[in-house]
């Protein structure tokens, strides 16, 4: 009889780890690589956080969203409703969808646009607004037409390798609903509902990561200590991918 230590080696062999560990180390060296030759000082670290914890808090949401959408499929499939049955499945899913989707945008986006207002005193970027992004505090629309008129033209290209190290968090949702269904777990619907539930929080757990940064970088500022070191020390600490190395060295 295999003991439980030779099934976890089977069922989470070593290339499969090495497989998930290799993009994220190769997203987290392309990110720090961005930093360092765009000669990034404290304004240009700060306002990429932020556009990080933004967009990413999006994405978790729309994962989430996404996740219940695709419950509500096999529902449907599963118990092969007919067009008038399934017609208020759907509407009711898609108007929960847009409740939580409008909710968040508005709650979550006002979070940053104010939260814009203090960066822009400290860490001003030219070109944009002195208030920030303030005059889009419940104007969700409005956030995201100045978001790509001043910060993803130079920090745009950051969030591709940050998605990547982030990916397993921000879609944690999705991945977990889906291989739920497909493995036929008996306890579907308490796993997504707790599942979906935490997701919720994590965009503003990623905010309250993202101020602590901010103000560690202040205070760098403060004592005149700019030293892309400083950047990449903090960078390492929360975006390299410790939890596959872990696993991997496990393996």
């Amino acid at each position: 009889m295999k003991t439980k230590k030779e099934n976890k080696r089977i069922a989470d062999p070593e290339g499969a780890v090495a497989l998930g560990f290799i993009p994220n180390l190769t997203a987290f060296v392309i990110g720090l690589g961005i930093a360092y030759f765009n000669n990034w000082e404290v304004q240009d670290m700060v306002w990429s956080l932020w556009l990080c914890s933004l967009v990413l808090g999006f994405l978790t949401m729309l994962a989430t969203i996404g996740a219940g959408a695709y419950i509500g499929l096999r529902v449907i499939r599963q118990n092969d409703f007919d067009w008038p049955r399934q017609f208020p499945v759907i509407a009711f899913g898609i108007a929960i969808g847009l409740f939580i989707l409008g909710f968040f945008s508005l709650h979550f986006g006002a979070f940053h646009a104010g939260h814009s207002v203090f960066l822009q005193l400290y860490f001003p970027i030219e070109g944009m607004p002195n208030d920030g992004f303030g005059s889009a505090f419940m104007n969700p629309a409005r956030l995201w037409i100045m978001v790509f008129q001043h910060l993803i033209k130079p920090y745009g290209l950051f969030l591709i390798p940050t998605i990547i190290v982030e990916r397993q968090a921000v879609f944690k949702s999705l991945f977990e609903t889906v291989r739920n269904i497909q493995t036929g777990n008996t306890q579907l619907s308490g796993d997504v509902g707790d599942n979906l539930s935490k997701t919720m929080f994590r965009p503003y757990i990623n905010v309250v990561r993202m101020h602590l940064l901010i103000f560690f970088f202040a205070f760098c500022y403060a004592i005149n200590v700019q030293s892309f070191i400083v950047f990449a020390t903090v960078y390492f600490v929360y975006f390299f991918p410790w939890p596959e190395l872990k696993k991997l060295k496990r393996s």
